[in-house]
C-alpha cells in the first residue's frame, strides 16, 4: 500500500525556518520480518516526507519540482512497531538556489516523543529556468 495514503498533515510553521509535521501509523504493509517498520520503509517515508516540506517554500524557478536527492543519510535509533502512530518532522535548514538541507525526525506521536530515527536529506534544484519549459 502506497505510503502517500496513510500520510496526514498534523502542523506547519514557516517561522523562523519552514517546517511540516505529518502524522502516519505504521501498518502490516509497512513490516519487515520481525514486525517492525521497515528500514527502506523508513527511508522512503523520510524521503517522501522532507521532499514535500520544499512545496512551502517552492516557486517557479525555484525548488518548483523538488529536485533530486543528493544524499539521504538515515540513523534508525529504536525498532517502530506495527500500530504505532509516529510524527515526522521535517524542517529545512537550508535552502539556495540550488542546493537545499533538510532534516527530518520520526518520533512517537502518542506518550513521551520518543525518537525512533533521524534524516539529514541534501537535495539539487533541477527546476528550469523562469521561462524556459
Amino acid at each position: 500500500m502506497p505510503l502517500a495514503r496513510h500520510l496526514r498533515v498534523h502542523s506547519s510553521n514557516t517561522s523562523p525556518l519552514s517546517s511540516i509535521t505529518f502524522e502516519f501509523t505504521v501498518g502490516e504493509d509497512h513490516l519487515n520480518g520481525l514486525g517492525n517498520m521497515h528500514g527502506g520503509c523508513i527511508a522512503t517515508l523520510f524521503d517522501l516526507c522532507t521532499s514535500t516540506a520544499l512545496g512551502m517554500v517552492a516557486k517557479p524557478g525555484f525548488w518548483n519540482y523538488l529536485g533530486v536527492s543528493r544524499n539521504l543519510n538515515t540513523s534508525y535509533l529504536k525498532a517502530i512497531p506495527l500500530g504505532t502512530k509516529i510524527l515526522v518532522e521535517c524542517e529545512i535548514t537550508s535552502a539556495g538556489k540550488r542546493m537545499c538541507h533538510i532534516r527530518g525526525t520520526i518520533r512517537r506521536a502518542d506518550g513521551n516523543g520518543e525518537v525512533f530515527a533521524t534524516c539529514e536529506h541534501g537535495k539539487f534544484n533541477t527546476d528550469p529556468e523562469v521561462g524556459k519549459l
